[in-house]
């Protein structure tokens, strides 16, 4: 038997080059498939827009994000910020260097550990993560157009929560392996 096509199902629009951007499921994907898919799908094309948008200012959105982070909750280690970036602390080292060889960054020490270091946004990366919001904002207007209000506060709760049901099992998994 088929799976039921996904409800929410959109018609068909051609893209320029030749992808059907809004086309529904394929037949033998199922709902939760679906979600999974256009999920990725979303994730991917924020990514590739972002690194686009913020060209300019030669940063990539991951980086961009980690300044953010920063800026919003400055003092954090180098181990904390790479667990709220989803990347390998590898990868958060490599990011935090870049960011502090452009003088967008510094390490402190952290007063509880002298071995620790507390990473903080410098004034020059204040700046600049200021000049590269309204460019992540248009991200933001493009992806919520199609939405009213009320559809986008639905969105984000309904996002945020789907985001914490998947980092409670990715913290489970990880922490049953490792037993």
């Amino acid at each position: 038997m088929e799976p039921t096509p996904y409800a929410g199902q959109m018609t068909t629009t051609a893209h320029p080059d030749g992808d059907d951007v809004s086309a529904g499921p394929a037949p033998q994907m199922d709902r939760a498939t679906y979600v999974v898919d256009a999920v990725a799908r979303l994730h991917r094309a924020t990514h590739q827009i972002g690194n686009l948008r913020l060209q300019q200012w030669n940063m990539s959105l991951s980086s961009y994000t980690a300044l953010r982070i920063m800026a919003n909750r400055p003092d954090l280690s180098l181990a904390q910020l790479s667990r709220r970036c989803f990347v390998r602390p590898q990868t958060m080292t490599r990011i935090v260097t870049q960011l502090e060889g452009r003088g967008f960054v510094e390490r402190h020490p952290r007063p509880e550990n002298e071995r620790a270091l507390s990473l903080r946004p410098t004034e020059k990366g204040l700046s600049a993560l200021a000049e590269m919001d309204e460019e992540v904002n248009k991200i933001n207007s493009t992806i919520t157009q199609v939405l009213d209000d009320d559809q986008i506060a639905q969105l984000d709760t309904m996002l945020r929560q789907c985001a914490r049901l998947v980092e409670t099992e990715i913290k489970e998994t990880t922490q049953s392996k490792s037993i």
